[in-house]
């Protein structure tokens, strides 16, 4: 693997129109090819600094704030499957004026590449699929649906909002400065001076139990050069599932990820990214690109 240390500088965020919704994203550099990465559930465009911070001036890294998260807007109940979240991304693309993309998606944000890299295969140059998720057991999906429900929404001061991000299933393993960059984005002031979540929980929940379906025509139909990176001890991305993977995905790389379960961005952002970083190093030609 090449470490690579370059780090991208932030350009600050934006607003789009697309798919009648108001979408926020995240800008990391100026290069020539665009790197758009979807966070998983709860989460926000924000998430992906640790990305960033390895990324060449070649490219531009856009992190999509998707519908109900970060600062994007609220949707009402019975429009979170996947395809509601894929019509999003290809207006936003559009609306971006991007012709050639690259996609990286974590967890909810795999399954919503997946689809858009099946339906437009000539609009993306590269996939990284973090953890992917369309065949979640329903334990794992109730589990993360527990946390949500049960969760504060607000608190006090960021150090209270760190010492409850540190008891939550899916971050045990983060480092005490992961926690506190992810929470970063996280979390919103209030006029009041208290915290709160960035995201809609009715949102995740619904996200949640309908992100277990059938999507193996998808799967068949991409055909962008692909790495599927495994958290080692995910039970999201679990072992029946990778084993069709690699029967039925053509061409497509899969990679263990070590000390690492769902949240592998996390739980090994080194490791992570560098994988994502020769994968793009080896499937994008940067020479000559318009962005």
């Amino acid at each position: 693997m090449t470490l690579q240390t370059t780090a991208t500088p932030y350009r600050g965020d934006g607003f789009v129109q697309a798919n009648g919704l108001r979408l926020h994203y995240e800008q990391w550099g100026d290069g020539p090819h665009t790197i758009i990465a979807l966070h998983g559930t709860s989460l926000h465009g924000k998430v992906w600094y640790w990305l960033a911070e390895r990324l060449g001036p070649q490219y531009r890294l856009i992190g999509l704030d998707q519908r109900s998260h970060g600062d994007s807007q609220r949707v009402g109940s019975g429009r979170y499957q996947v395809e509601d979240y894929t019509a999003d991304l290809a207006a936003f693309i559009d609306a971006m004026g991007i012709e050639r993309v690259s996609i990286v998606g974590s967890s909810l944000g795999s399954r919503v590449g997946l689809l858009y890299a099946s339906q437009h295969p000539e609009r993306v140059e590269m996939l990284a699929l973090l953890d992917l998720s369309f065949e979640m057991p329903t334990a794992a999906s109730e589990h993360m649906v527990h946390a949500h429900v049960t969760r504060p929404r607000e608190f006090a001061n960021f150090e209270e909002a760190v010492a409850f991000s540190k008891t939550l299933p899916q971050r045990l393993r983060f480092s005490d400065a992961i926690h506190r960059r992810t929470l970063e984005g996280d979390l919103r002031t209030r006029e009041d001076g208290r915290l709160e979540w960035r995201y809609e929980r009715d949102a995740a929940i619904e996200t949640l139990r309908c992100a277990a379906r059938d999507m193996w025509d998808a799967v068949r139909a991409v055909e962008t050069p692909t790495v599927i990176l495994r958290g080692a001890d995910s039970d999201v991305l679990i072992d029946s599932t990778v084993e069709r993977l690699k029967r039925e995905y053509r061409g497509v790389r899969i990679v263990d990820v070590p000390n690492a379960g769902h949240s592998i961005w996390g739980d090994n952002p080194d490791f992570t990214a560098t994988t994502i970083v020769d994968a793009l190093d080896e499937f994008v030609d940067t020479r000559n690109l318009q962005s």
